[in-house]
């Protein structure tokens, strides 16, 4: 039995092949955001500073919870990158200071 162009399996092409992520580097909240946040956020967000109380930028949840509003002071795209890729990590994995 031949089987005619019209009742022949259509041929399904194969998934397309894409480029594995690219790996992503564990960013540091105290090596690798602080000394930008103590750059561009001294001395108002640290200790003895007019905004500490309510805003300590030496506290991880700080940053977290403030998100990308950071970047309506913090412009250099370096440093926004860097602080979205700590944004983007699973919270509560921050070692201690000095740990």
């Amino acid at each position: 039995m031949t089987l005619t162009a019209a009742c022949a399996p259509a041929r399904i092409a194969p998934p397309a092949v894409t480029a594995p992520p690219a790996s992503i580097t564990t960013v540091d909240f105290y090596d690798d955001v602080l000394p930008i946040l103590r750059e561009r956020c001294m001395p108002c967000h640290f200790p003895g500073g007019k905004m500490y109380g309510r805003l300590p930028f030496d506290e991880p949840a700080t940053i977290r919870v403030l998100g990308t509003e950071l970047f309506t002071r913090i412009k250099d795209e370096g440093e926004q990158a860097t602080i979205q890729r700590f944004l983007d990590q699973k919270p509560g994995n921050e070692p201690l200071p000095g740990s």
